[in-house]
């Protein structure tokens, strides 16, 4: 469900950058319900941190800190949005990690330090 919803949000914090609507498989951030697969999961990470690379490279000085309406109609600036959607991501990484640790795994990360 958290690696679903980095990708969901990935797309809608994305995509006011790009003027692109979302997908509609992200499900008000939650990603599809009938998403069960790791596969499908990690494809769908992958696809929406592509995205993410797509939408930075429309970044430029000038554009920077227009303002743009976010994906809930609220005025904010690319600056702000791609700013956001990584420290989104590390929060959820690190609830995983934590999740992980509290479970007895050894994050990858962290294997053979």
């Amino acid at each position: 469900q958290q690696v679903k919803h980095v990708a969901a949000s990935n797309y809608l914090i994305w995509s006011p950058i790009t003027g692109e609507k979302a997908p509609d498989t992200v499900n008000d951030g939650k990603g599809r319900d009938n998403m069960t697969a790791k596969a499908d999961i990690i494809k769908y990470l992958k696809d929406s941190f592509a995205f993410g690379h797509k939408a930075v490279a429309t970044l430029n000085a000038s554009n920077l800190v227009q303002p743009i309406s976010s994906g809930s109609g609220r005025p904010t600036t690319r600056l702000f949005l791609a700013t956001f959607a990584p420290a989104h991501a590390f929060d959820h990484y690190g609830q995983l990690v934590e999740y992980l640790r509290m479970n007895g795994i050894v994050p990858p990360a962290s294997r053979g330090q």
